[in-house]
């Protein structure tokens, strides 16, 4: 019998990070040996109060209560959800039932973090939903290959939320990559690719949901086949696309001008 492989992953706690990880630990051939969770908000400096301040300063109420609907509060309705018979559990619940253990950082680059990754001695180190660069150090610890869930076609619409400006931009489809890493933000090598149909009536939540779904069974499938799996749509290379930072409040009122939605009342219900 082949040996599990060993994941550590790396994301910040939300719905999307929730998803994937659930997916990782219901495939028996792979092992999440540990989580590591980033409580960075925008910068390091910045605790939770500022970080939120200074985001709503960026992005607006609108954007900001869609960041706090897919963390916060998904985490404070975890007691609702317990009395649904199959419900969805934030990292931190899904890590104490299975026995993961889980570090809190603002930097995974620090000494005290890459001692804890080393320490599990990883197969691979998966980020998804994570907005932390991976530095030097990490990137070359031996035998260990990094790798990124981003929901987007790379090299199109590098930049922390891409399904917001490709709905935004009308885009018929979009789809999700899986890259090494480097110490560019989205720009390693392209390992596999998906595409996926956006859904006109669905909100960003609801697209995001199913493209770090379909990320998470890539990445599986890639981690499995210990790299030799390729699929659809691999881009020939990976130039220096533009990078999108955080949508504007401005950004955000083109977005519903154009009658799309961030989230509505019942996307936690129906992908809980």
């Amino acid at each position: 019998m082949n040996a599990k492989n060993k994941v550590i992953f790396c994301t910040y706690s939300s719905i999307y990070s929730s998803k994937v990880l659930e997916k990782l630990i219901a495939d028996t051939d792979i092992e999440v040996v540990a989580i590591v969770n980033s409580t960075r908000v925008l910068r390091p400096s910045l605790n939770s109060i500022q970080g939120a301040i200074t985001q709503l300063k960026i992005s607006g109420l609108r954007y900001s209560t869609y960041l706090f609907f897919i963390t916060d509060l998904f985490k404070w309705m975890q007691p609702l959800y317990s009395l649904q018979e199959r419900s969805l559990k934030n990292i931190h619940t899904l890590a104490k039932h299975n026995n993961i253990p889980i570090v809190d950082t603002k930097d995974i680059n620090t000494i005290q973090s890459i001692g804890f990754i080393k320490e599990y001695k990883p197969d691979f180190l998966l980020c998804a939903h994570f907005n932390q660069l991976l530095k030097e150090p990490i990137l070359e610890i031996k035998n260990m290959q990094c790798i990124n869930i981003h929901p987007s076609l790379l090299p199109k619409y590098k930049g922390v939320d891409p399904v917001f400006f490709a709905m935004c931009d009308e885009a018929i489809e979009i789809g999700v990559t899986l890259h090494k890493m480097n110490e560019v933000f989205d720009s390693g090598k392209i390992l596999s690719q998906t595409v996926m149909r956006l859904e006109d009536d669905a909100s960003l939540l609801i697209n995001n949901c199913f493209l770090f779904e379909k990320g998470a069974k890539l990445a599986i499938s890639w981690m499995k086949n210990q790299g030799s799996l390729i699929t659809t749509a691999i881009q020939d290379d990976n130039k220096d696309e533009n990078y999108d930072s955080w949508p504007t409040s401005d950004d955000v009122k083109s977005f519903k001008k154009s009658s799309k939605k961030l989230v509505s009342l019942s996307d936690l219900w129906s992908h809980k």
